[in-house]
């Protein structure tokens, strides 16, 4: 076997212990998507008003873990419920108005972070809500696990109340995907063909 053929039998075994550390060890991915808007609530005098927002995500795979972060500026964040539905459909309140629970002067999401693992409560927080909070349901974003990534999220955010109004800001996704093994199949295709040319190689 000439040198050619030793360095396709190399890439060969290369790719066979690729493939077999690609399906011994979890694949995991850490990937955010979002962006900056300005969409009003518009007339304070008016209640039950919906903002929403589109997130593609073009990443194929299994959702691991999933947070939500949001820019919000209203003068009662107490007003508002928050949604979020996947590209399968399934739509979940992780954070709901509860007329029993208000409390004055709560003002503002500054890029808070709804992760369901957090330790700290959003009810236990204080204005501004910069930084990891756990929703205060009545879903979770614990629904989502398991789910297919890719395609395209929306983030609902519902003002019930009366007096008070804001802006929706901004809006992102912070994801942990276990990916396709795409790559799995592409160094499995490729040790294949350098197995078949090596073996074919004429010394």
């Amino acid at each position: 076997m000439d040198n050619h053929g030793r360095i396709l039998c190399l890439w060969a075994a290369a790719g066979v212990i690729i493939c077999i550390f690609q399906y011994s060890a979890p694949a995991e991915c850490y990937c955010s998507f979002g962006r900056s808007i300005y969409k009003s609530f518009g007339d304070p005098n008016l209640k039950d008003i919906t903002l929403s927002e589109d997130i593609f995500v073009p990443i194929v795979g299994k959702v691991l873990d999933i947070d939500l972060a949001l820019n919000i500026e209203h003068t009662s964040i107490c007003d508002l419920q928050i949604y979020l539905k996947s590209p399968a459909g399934t739509e979940v309140c992780i954070n709901s108005y509860d007329v029993d629970t208000f409390v004055k002067n709560k003002e503002n999401f500054y890029w808070t972070i709804f992760d369901a693992e957090s330790p700290l409560g959003i009810d236990s927080g204080k204005p501004p809500f910069c930084g990891l909070f756990r929703p205060n349901g009545p879903g979770s974003l614990t629904a989502f696990y398991g789910q297919q990534s890719s395609g395209t999220w929306q983030v609902i955010v519902k003002d019930c109340i009366y007096a008070d109004t804001g802006t929706f800001k901004g809006v992102r996704l912070d994801f942990h995907i276990n990916p396709e093994p795409s790559t799995v199949l592409l160094f499995a295709f490729s040790a294949l063909i350098g197995i078949s040319l090596g073996k074919h190689r004429p010394v």
